[in-house]
């Protein structure tokens, strides 16, 4: 499965905890892009097969590795969402990232930020992705195996299409504001031509077969 990655895109669903225009460093100095995505459990199952093809394979080339000894699976990049009440609402929540930074083996560092899209399919520049907004996201299944965490699988975040975006300060309902008859704002957002000068080809993680 070397550099063979099955590729996926999602249907539309609704973004959770996103970081798509800047890195999240709290736990990571070279940060991480990556966003939960909730889809309903009937949209989520052609999805749900292609990752639980992947975990098998990851299991197989683990056992391989491990020379006889018992490999443990590891968990999911996704699971069920439930209420407050602990019942299940009947949607699943998809985990995907991206280091921010990647090393080549030639020892160059690039940036790895997801490409973002609006709704027609054009690249969306400058813009802040917030939780609620409705998103299709691009990814690669990446199977790996550590002795502490097990064979499975990660689902590499590569860009998204937002077809319904929330952005950060956009929305006025927060403050207790109502829609109202008067003056309303036009903005035009950049269509400058996206241009991508990285590697096509991402680097494996050192965990990665």
């Amino acid at each position: 499965m070397k550099n063979k990655y099955i590729k996926i895109v999602t249907p539309k669903g609704v973004a959770q905890y996103p970081w798509l225009s800047s890195p999240d460093t709290k736990f990571s100095e070279i940060g991480e892009y990556k966003t939960n995505l909730i889809l309903n459990k009937k949209d989520a199952q052609d999805i749900v097969k292609s990752i639980e093809g992947v975990r098998e394979e990851s299991m197989k080339l683990a056992a391989e590795k491990s020379n006889g000894k018992k490999v443990k699976q590891a968990d999911a990049p996704y699971f069920d969402e439930v209420d407050e009440e602990g019942k299940p609402t009947g949607n699943v929540i998809f985990k995907f990232k991206c280091k921010a930074k990647v090393t080549t083996k030639s020892g160059d560092t690039f940036e790895n930020k997801p490409t973002l899209f609006d709704a027609k399919g054009k690249p969306m520049l400058n813009v802040n992705v917030w939780g609620g907004s409705e998103i299709k996201v691009s990814a690669e299944l990446i199977p790996y195996f550590t002795s502490m965490v097990g064979a499975g699988v990660s689902m590499r975040l590569r860009a998204a299409q937002i077809i319904n975006l929330i952005e950060g300060g956009s929305n006025s309902s927060g403050y207790g504001f109502k829609e109202e008859e008067g003056y309303e704002h036009s903005a035009t957002q950049s269509t400058e031509e996206f241009t991508n000068d990285a590697p096509t080809e991402i680097p494996e993680d050192k965990d990665d077969f």
